[in-house]
């Protein structure tokens, strides 16, 4: 049998919500389930599974229909209320349990997947904030990655707001793409604390809520959902490759990378361990620093209009020839060319 990946397979709960979310919005869901082999059987039953590159083509193929039919520029926000935390089974009830504010960030960033497949959370607290870090396998800027972005930031900025007592005005944004035409939704939904073309997407958490109590904190409610979670996320995931850990604990701090050795603890093992680990897949822990740095130049590159030079410091060099070299030698391109082929400009000329 093969073994299953992390990130690999979503629940098909999520695809019944979806589904009847859309046809109340007049999109036919019918022809679309079938064209992925999915039944009303299947999407119906509790823990069934469905590949994540799956439900990724699904959600574009009804973003098109969306497009066509409806125009509506919210829809993927208005789903993403139907996975509200206080609403969302096991997961949900666990947030509301928990002690204080910065335990429900901590039990969601290892229990998300719950939640949402595909991506990647991690925390931490930088300039009076905790920073929610979102890590997606898509290319920023993709259709795809709007949607997925648009769906879990909204659910977990509702999810905050259900235990904050002042319906979390503090909360901010941030969206590693430009804004789209439609950002008046964003602002409508986040308010005017909503920034686009940041270096990832992610949500600021003020740390004068972290220690907030949850109002229905209940310890022996948490450990009885927490075993629960625990079983659901292993039937989820199955051993999360150690590559996607690496990668994550990388680009946890945009700009700031940290050493081997420091990977190597948070993770518990010995530096020479997470080496062979990594040699095991065909790579090197520089090699995955230097995919992280590729793909945050790209995304500045792609969504903002700084300099070249401010580029180059904020992926850590503090020359901007060798950024240029290196780029060249990530992408085949120099940076300059690469922007102005993202911006559909003819670099012949």
């Amino acid at each position: 049998m093969k073994r299953k990946v992390y990130g690999s397979y979503v629940p098909c709960s999520h695809v019944a919500i979806l589904a009847v979310f859309a046809q109340k919005h007049d999109i036919n869901m019918r022809p679309i389930l079938s064209q992925y082999n999915l039944s009303d059987k299947k999407v119906n039953t509790p823990n069934a599974l469905m590949l994540a590159d799956q439900y990724s083509k699904l959600l574009l193929t009804v973003d098109a229909a969306i497009q066509e039919q409806t125009k509506l520029k919210d829809f993927w926000f208005r789903f993403a209320q139907q996975l509200d935390f206080p609403a969302y089974g096991i997961l949900g009830q666990a947030l509301l349990s928990c002690e204080n504010i910065q335990q429900a960030i901590e039990w969601l960033v290892k229990y998300y997947q719950v939640l949402s497949c595909g991506s990647e959370l991690a925390c931490n607290i930088e300039g009076g904030f905790l920073g929610l870090n979102i890590h997606r396998p898509s290319k920023a800027g993709s259709r795809e990655s709007i949607i997925r972005s648009e769906i879990l930031v909204t659910t977990i900025v509702n999810g905050m707001r259900a235990l904050l007592p002042d319906d979390g005005k503090f909360l901010k944004v941030e969206f590693d793409y430009k804004k789209p035409s439609y950002q008046a939704e964003y602002l409508d939904r986040f308010g005017r604390n909503c920034v686009f073309s940041a270096p990832q997407s992610r949500v600021l958490v003020p740390i004068q809520y972290l220690q907030l109590p949850c109002p229905h904190a209940n310890s022996v409610m948490l450990n009885i959902l927490t075993q629960q979670l625990d079983q659901v996320l292993d039937h989820l995931q199955g051993p999360k490759s150690v590559v996607t850990k690496v990668k994550t604990l990388i680009a946890s701090i945009p700009g700031n990378y940290p050493a081997m050795n420091d990977v190597a603890l948070q993770l518990g093992v010995s530096p020479r361990t997470l080496s062979r680990y990594l040699k095991d897949n065909d790579t090197t822990f520089q090699e995955l620093v230097n995919q992280v740095k590729s793909q945050q130049a790209r995304n500045y590159l792609q969504t903002t209009n700084i300099s070249i030079e401010k580029v180059a410091a904020l992926v850590g060099f503090s020359d901007s020839a060798n950024f240029r070299r290196a780029f060249v030698g990530w992408t085949g391109m120099s940076p300059t060319h690469f922007r102005q082929n993202s911006a559909g400009i003819d670099v012949a000329k």
